[in-house]
C-alpha cells in the first residue's frame, strides 16, 4: 500500500531548488539529473535556482528533453549573478523566468553569517535595498514594477525584517501580486531573521509564507521540524508553501527531501488537506498555473 507521503508527491510542486554547478559549493544534482528524479516521484512543477546566474535557459531545454515535468527558471540578485540590476532582471524576466529573488548570500544580512557559517567568503559589498534614510533604492523599486508588469513572483531572499517589511509594503502597494518571503525561520544563514509575529503580519499583508526542509536539514544547525508545524498552525496554511530549498551535496535529491518533509509534517499534526494547499494549490497559483 503506498505510503500517504507517496500519495501527496504526486503532483506536488517545489519552486525553490538549487542546482549544478555552481562556483562555490558542490550540488547534488544538475537541471536534468533533477527533472528525471521528480518525474519518477510524480512532481508537477520544479523551479531551478542558483546564486550564480540566471537558470531560464537551461529550464527551457530541460522541458523539451522532460516534458512531464513543467520545469521554470529564475534569477537571484546576487553579487554574483550582477546584483540590483533591473536591465538584467528585465532580460531574463523576458526570457522566461517564473520566480526574481532579492539578494540571499550576499545580502548585507547573510554575507557575514554565510563566511562564518560555511566559510564563503563571497566577492562585494553587503547588498542592501534601503538607502540611509530607510528607503527602497531606485533600482529595487524599478525591478518590483518589472516584476509587477510581468506578473511573475518576488522572493525577498536573506534581507533583513526591515528590509522585508519595505520592500513587500512597495511591492503590494505598487499591485504585485506574487510576493513570497523566503525560508522563513531559517537563521543558520541569515543574522537577523522574521519573529513568528512578523511573519503573521506579512501575512496578513498578503505575502504567502515560504517554510523549507533544509531549515531541518543541513550540516550547520538544525530547527525541530515542530517549529515549522506550530507556525504553520498559527499562520494558516491557506497563506503558505512548501519548499526543500535542497541541491545540497549532503541532502537526498529534492523530490525525495520533499515527499520526507511531507512526512515529517503529517507526523507533527499538519493535515493531508493543508498540506496539499501549500504543496500544490499556493505554489500553482503562485506560477500561475491553475488557470
Amino acid at each position: 500500500m503506498p505510503r500517504i507521503e507517496d500519495r501527496l508527491i504526486a503532483g506536488a510542486i517545489d519552486m525553490h531548488i538549487h542546482i549544478a554547478p555552481e562556483s562555490r559549493l558542490k550540488r547534488r544534482q544538475n537541471a536534468l539529473q533533477l527533472a528525471y528524479t521528480a518525474r519518477e516521484v510524480g512532481l508537477k512543477s520544479i523551479v531551478l535556482k542558483n546564486r550564480e546566474y540566471g537558470t531560464v535557459a537551461l529550464a527551457q531545454l530541460v522541458q523539451e528533453l522532460v516534458p512531464e515535468v513543467l520545469t521554470y527558471g529564475s534569477i537571484t540578485l546576487d553579487n554574483e549573478a550582477g546584483g540590483l540590476n533591473p536591465g538584467a532582471v528585465l532580460a531574463w524576466v523576458r526570457m522566461g523566468a517564473k520566480v526574481v529573488w532579492m539578494p540571499t548570500a550576499t545580502a548585507a544580512n547573510s554575507k557575514g553569517k554565510v563566511l562564518r557559517s560555511r566559510g564563503l567568503d563571497l566577492p562585494g559589498e553587503g547588498q542592501r535595498v534601503l538607502n540611509s534614510k530607510g528607503t527602497l533604492l531606485p533600482e529595487v523599486k524599478e525591478i518590483i514594477q518589472i516584476v509587477k508588469d510581468h506578473d511573475i513572483v518576488l522572493g525577498t531572499g536573506h534581507l533583513s525584517p526591515q528590509e522585508v517589511f519595505v520592500l513587500v509594503e512597495e511591492a503590494l502597494a505598487s499591485g504585485l501580486k506574487r510576493v513570497v518571503i523566503t525560508h522563513v525561520l531559517q537563521d543558520q544563514l541569515m543574522d537577523v531573521i522574521l519573529t513568528n509575529d512578523e511573519i503573521v503580519r506579512l501575512a496578513k499583508m498578503g505575502a504567502v509564507i515560504e517554510y523549507s526542509y533544509w531549515t531541518c536539514q543541513n550540516n550547520i544547525s538544525k530547527v525541530d521540524p515542530g517549529v515549522i508545524v506550530e507556525s504553520i498552525k498559527t499562520v494558516g496554511a491557506e497563506n503558505c508553501i512548501l519548499t526543500t530549498d535542497f541541491g545540497q551535496i549532503d541532502n537526498p535529491p529534492a523530490p525525495e527531501g520533499m515527499k520526507d518533509f511531507l512526512r515529517v509534517l503529517l507526523e507533527g499534526g499538519i493535515n493531508e488537506k493543508e498540506i496539499e494547499t501549500m504543496v500544490k494549490k499556493n505554489p500553482a497559483r503562485l506560477l500561475n498555473l491553475d488557470g
